[in-house]
């Protein structure tokens, strides 16, 4: 980048910017596109897009569902409020018209 372009970003921005400023800003975003000229070096057009790194999956277990014995169910909501066989009991929430 030219001290010109930097002093031109700077007015249309309306920011102030000192001579040793200048020279700061300049080296620093002259750095910076040389990285970017870095990072556009490697030709991968004809790589596949991926995700992840690995080619790992999530592994999900199968859902089994399990009776949960009646003591246990009744030693759970004797805590609770108001209950309903074997269900909390809690007030209407949501008008259904």
């Amino acid at each position: 980048m030219l001290k010109e372009e930097l002093e031109s970003t700077a007015l249309l921005a309306r920011l102030y910017i000192d001579e040793k400023e200048k020279e700061k800003y300049l080296a620093d975003i002259n750095k910076m596109f040389d990285y970017i000229e870095v990072l556009q070096e490697p030709k991968v057009g004809d790589l596949k897009p991926t995700t992840h790194v690995t080619n790992l999956r999530n592994v999900w277990r199968s859902d089994v569902v399990k009776c949960c014995p009646k003591e246990l169910v009744n030693k759970i909501l004797d805590g609770v409020p108001q209950r309903e066989g074997s269900f909390y009991k809690i007030k209407k929430v949501i008008d259904a018209q």
